[in-house]
């Protein structure tokens, strides 16, 4: 019931449009049994007995009139009906896309990219057909059957009263074959979801594919996975094959008996039925049955949307982790960050403990340790991309969750481990920190980047389109860029996570010289391995199994002989 009502949701803003298109499909019911009842009882019982032909000209006219005015209710409703099933899809397909971008970033982390883009597109086009046609089929035959069935009550209520009984046993059946259908349809969507999902991987990873020569690997995980949603589509065929030949025995059944029973009531004068009576009344019930067989055809149809439709509304209806609170605070930040007895796990595995942590505005903090010992989980809390499972996070003295998101993220400036570029030009790129910024200010930008002389000698600067993730640059070019986009935003509060991995030691010492004068002024966490790229920061955290083991200088650190000095020695020795 949820699904049909928030479906019908969607029509709400065009009710005037949809009124008027169900209204024209009426009047293209009534423009088809006009015909059909003048042209079964006028025509036949009136106009050719008397052989008036003066009649037979008017009634002419009113049927051309009749089928006139029908084309013109037929192309009003399917203009207004396609419009309508194009509005709505545009209204799916931009609340499931706000919606996701509510959801938190331990949401994405979980689900494909291909799943989730197989419900933003597929899903909902999906719907588009049932959306612009199914409605006035349904009306439109509706109204139809009622009609006729009407008329055959007049004309002889015995015949039409057997006629019927069959219609219910119809309706029973399509019930039960829709409900398997549907079942059915729910496993093909979700199969045509991991087939997109396992192209979208595959395209994003062609690099590793083919530099591990994995290309018939992964051709087969394909062609399985292609296999799986034929499969799934096949059994959805075999089931609904077994509908209509269902139906058609049904109604081929019902017009038997028909024709048996007015021939009997002939034979015995019951019901004073004649010959003529007969063939006519037969030659109605086919036409009463036609709307039957149509509604069973669509059975399919509406199936496939509805499993559609379904995984819409269940995507809608995952409530985003990261909630914003009615009274949010929206005022600029001066970047002082507490971490109160901060804890933080994914399901059942501690990430961070008992982190107790205050940094000053200004301050420029690195987070050293192993591998996933949770410093990219901890400077992630500060953005909101994650909620802290216990303890709090203050900024400027105010809780994080207190903050408006938009506020707390546009001052915060990050450079990723990973870094992303979206599939446009350089400058697009560095842009993004600061959508406003003029290109003076994109160029500085870039300088202070150390990425400057590098795009000014690509044959298109700044307008080089960088393709998709940055593919046509290397890995040290797209951090640089990356490095760039987060110095344009200059925000109060700056995270580099691993900002210099990816560059070489000439260029990583030059970003370094352009980040120290930039640093000045804002609280900065870096989190770095090459320990020796943080020497000079005011604190250097050092954390081990998910808690806080030194925290001081670096002369301090290396004084103390404790882990730091461990892995900067290492390092040293390594070099």
């Amino acid at each position: 019931m949820n699904l049909y009502l928030r479906l019908l949701g969607y029509i709400r803003p065009y009710w005037t449009s949809f009124a008027l298109s169900l209204a024209a499909m009426f009047v293209v019911s009534v423009g088809n049994l006009i015909p059909t009842i003048i042209g079964g009882r006028v025509v036949i019982d009136q106009i050719l007995v008397d052989r008036n032909v003066s009649r037979l000209h008017w009634v002419v006219i009113i049927l051309i009139g009749v089928h006139l005015v029908k084309s013109i209710a037929i192309m009003i409703a399917e203009w207004l009906s396609h419009e309508i099933a194009e509005h709505i899809i545009f209204d799916m397909r931009t609340q499931i896309y706000a919606h996701l971008q509510k959801l938190s970033y331990r949401f994405h982390k979980d689900n494909s990219t291909g799943e989730l883009m197989s419900r933003v597109v597929n899903d909902i086009d999906a719907l588009r057909d049932m959306l612009a046609h199914s409605p006035n089929m349904i009306v439109v035959n509706l109204f139809t059957f009622l009609g006729i069935g009407i008329f055959l009550f007049g004309e002889n209520w015995q015949l039409a009263l057997v006629a019927i009984v069959p219609v219910p046993f119809i309706g029973l059946i399509m019930v039960r074959f829709g409900l398997k259908l549907r079942r059915i349809y729910d496993d093909v969507r979700a199969k045509l979801g991991d087939v997109n999902s396992r192209l979208q991987d595959n395209l994003s990873g062609i690099f590793e594919i083919q530099s591990f020569a994995r290309e018939p690997y992964e051709a087969l995980r394909f062609t399985g996975q292609c296999s799986d949603y034929r499969a799934s589509i096949i059994r959805g065929i075999r089931l609904w094959m077994r509908v209509s030949p269902t139906v058609q025995f049904a109604l081929g059944a019902s017009w038997t008996v028909i024709l048996w029973f007015g021939s009997w009531q002939i034979i015995n004068g019951q019901a004073g039925m004649t010959i003529g009576d007969l063939f006519i009344f037969l030659g109605f019930l086919w036409r009463l049955f036609i709307p039957i067989e149509m509604v069973s055809h669509e059975i399919e149809r509406l199936q496939k949307a509805l499993a559609a439709g379904a995984r819409m509304v269940n995507l809608l209806n995952v409530a985003p982790e990261i909630q914003e609170r009615s009274q949010a605070v929206n005022r600029e930040i001066r970047g002082e960050i507490v971490f109160e007895n901060v804890s933080f796990k994914y399901t059942n595995e501690d990430v961070l403990q008992e982190i107790n942590l205050k940094i000053r505005a200004g301050e420029t903090i690195a987070l050293v340790g192993p591998s996933g010992v949770g410093k990219t989980t901890l400077v992630g809390l500060v953005p909101r991309f994650y909620d802290v499972g216990g303890g709090r996070v203050y900024i400027d003295g105010v809780d994080v969750c207190s903050w408006k998101l938009h506020s707390l993220r546009s001052q915060i400036g990050l450079v990723p481990q990973e870094t992303f570029l979206f599939n446009g030009t350089i400058h697009e790129n560095i842009a993004y920190g600061k959508l406003e910024a003029t290109q003076a200010e994109v160029e500085r930008a870039a300088v202070a980047a150390n990425i400057f002389d590098f795009i000014m000698s690509l044959p298109e600067a700044f307008d080089t389109r960088v393709g998709e993730r940055g593919l046509r640059l290397s890995g040290g070019q797209k951090q640089r860029v990356s490095i760039a986009r987060a110095i344009l935003k200059d925000p109060p509060i700056l995270i580099l996570d691993e900002a210099t991995s990816s560059v070489d030691t000439e260029s990583e010492r030059l970003i370094q010289q352009s980040l120290s004068g930039l640093l000045r002024g804002r609280t900065t966490l870096i989190i770095a391995h090459r320990l020796a790229t943080i020497k000079s920061a005011d604190r250097i955290i050092v954390l081990e199994n998910s808690r806080i083991l030194e925290s001081g200088t670096h002369v301090e650190l290396i004084a103390r002989k404790g882990l730091y000095s461990r892995l900067y020695n290492s390092q040293f020795a390594a070099a």
